[in-house]
């Protein structure tokens, strides 16, 4: 059988809903979730996606399998639908290409062996896979032997809805393995679940369980979840998808944040360069974003240079998702002590240098560290007021 080495993979189907459609974001924020593979909308019915091109380079150049899918209706014009799909791969060159045929397509079995007959030679260097529903015994007027005699692969989107992930994965795998009267295609890969539909939503437990259902599983190579797009995405399955390391096959993962913020309020939330520092720009409602670090004070960095924080302290406004494993153990302070001075304090970057905020008279603060009449009170940042004018508290 063919090694995919998919690993564990997210479709997109609308890059412009990830990062503003930016590719160097989006690469970032895959890259942070660990993710190996992602399937690529490249194709709706007789067009072809525009301008994807500098997205798919981008992800292969950075050790991310890229391969395509296509939705096909087959209800006005099969062979141009085939056609289309032939081009997309023509166009893009993904590693293998996914037929995703759905309810359209039940009972249209003219249609179906016009599509294949065009497709399959069309493509006969690449790899076909069907991408369609989870369970045959539920879709019986579904032309599954015109697809199982043309394809290489099957890749069911196993979305259990809430219901019993690792059950409906076995079901899915019975049901294809023993459709009679026709081939049957090895399934190396599947779709998973990882967003909400008419208000039903999986839980973080059951995203873990089917990837680790997947993972363990001696025939499947790699799972597709759906998916990346910014608006399916809650930040509490983006977490258990993101902390999920995949154990066999699939490319190397590269070092992950420690959680994710979703940002809520209307009116968006200010990133500043520091815990209380100047603002450096906003992340808008709904936008998802990587906590790398937080403080006891419940400021969170967003990038790993740490020079990029929002506050998560008001649920109002954000909704955090932390792997608390993941979190580390801040350094013990040396004492507690209190700003003296009625005109307040000034926090500098290090000792006697650029001033980032003022601390008011009577404000307590940790000190981690002394150096030369200088107190550093952040465990993490660099951050440093005069001994001078803080009393020790005892």
């Amino acid at each position: 059988m063919t090694n995919f080495n998919v690993g564990k993979g997210v479709y997109i189907w609308q890059p412009k809903n990830i990062e503003d459609g930016d590719p160097n974001k989006i690469l970032s924020r895959l890259q942070m979730a660990g993710v190996q593979s992602v399937a690529l909308k490249l194709s709706d019915g007789v067009n072809v996606i525009p301008s994807l091109a500098p997205l798919i380079q981008l992800l292969r150049n950075n050790n991310i399998l890229v391969a395509g899918w296509g939705y096909s209706y087959l209800t006005q014009d099969p062979k141009r639908e085939a056609q289309t799909a032939a081009k997309a791969c023509e166009t893009y060159q993904p590693d293998f290409y996914l037929i995703d045929v759905e309810k359209e397509v039940e009972n249209n079995y003219t249609g179906a062996k016009i599509f294949m007959d065009e497709l399959r030679p069309a493509v006969a260097g690449m790899s076909l896979g069907l991408n369609s529903f989870w369970s045959i015994n539920d879709h019986p007027s579904f032309p599954w032997a015109i697809f199982f005699n043309s394809v290489d692969f099957v890749c069911p989107q196993v979305y259990w809805r809430g219901v019993d992930p690792v059950g409906k994965l076995v079901q899915s795998e019975q049901g294809y393995a023993n459709y009679p009267n026709t081939k049957h295609p090895p399934m190396p890969i599947v779709a998973g679940d990882m967003f909400i539909n008419l208000g039903v939503e999986p839980t973080p437990d059951q995203v873990t369980q089917f990837l680790s259902a997947a993972d363990s599983d001696p025939f499947i190579q790699g799972v597709f979840m759906w998916a990346a797009d910014g608006t399916a995405t809650t930040p509490e399955l983006w977490q258990a998808f993101s902390s999920y390391k995949w154990n066999k096959g699939g490319l190397p993962i590269p070092t992950q944040p420690i959680g994710w913020a979703k940002i809520k309020t209307n009116d968006g939330l200010n990133i500043r360069s520091a815990p209380l520092g100047s603002k450096v720009g906003v992340l808008n409602k709904g936008e998802l974003a990587p906590i790398w670090a937080i403080s006891d004070t419940k400021w969170a960095a967003i990038n790993n240079k740490q020079d990029q924080w929002i506050f998560v302290g008001n649920p109002n406004y954000v909704d955090v998702a932390m792997d608390t494993s993941k979190i580390p153990v801040p350094p013990a302070g040396l004492y507690k002590a209190k700003v003296i001075p009625s005109q307040g304090l000034n926090v500098r970057n290090k000792a006697g240098g650029t001033v980032l905020r003022a601390l008011p008279v009577g404000t307590i603060v940790q000190v981690y560290e002394e150096q030369n009449g200088w107190a550093r009170i952040d465990p993490t940042q660099s951050e440093w007021c005069s001994t001078k004018y803080l009393l020790k508290l005892t």
